[in-house]
């Protein structure tokens, strides 16, 4: 009978990170946002602008696209905020512009939309 007791209660345990998980996980949202990224240097400094606010899980910029896809806590933050991480970084965020101090903080190759190339242009 202890043994049953023991089996019964080694399994609730084990099943409850599970379904914790399992409601993180619906709280998760994505967004796509088009931004005016060029290069790898772009791509960086987007995805840890992005990194650094709480609740982004997964950030990731495609060059060809130009569109970041942003995996987020809806709990801890939104998609406009997301959108005034990547215009406070220098980068236009959908129909938010780049803050003009930031942009002009970047490197030359990114502020003339080229890709930067080792130490071109910065």
């Amino acid at each position: 009978m202890q043994l049953i007791i023991l089996f019964i209660s080694l399994f609730s345990f084990a099943a409850t990170p599970v379904a914790d998980a399992s409601l993180e996980e619906a709280k998760l949202e994505k967004v796509t946002i088009k931004t005016s990224a060029v290069g790898e240097m772009c791509k960086v400094t987007i995805e840890k602008a992005l990194y650094a606010l709480e609740g982004v899980e997964k950030a990731e910029l495609d060059l060809v696209t130009k569109k970041v896809k942003v995996k987020y806590d809806a709990e801890m933050v939104d998609a406009a905020t997301l959108r005034q991480a990547i215009s406070a970084a220098g980068y236009d965020a959908d129909d938010i512009p780049a803050r003009p101090q930031a942009k002009e903080a970047l490197p030359k190759c990114c502020k003339k939309g080229k890709s930067c190339k080792g130490k071109e242009g910065v």
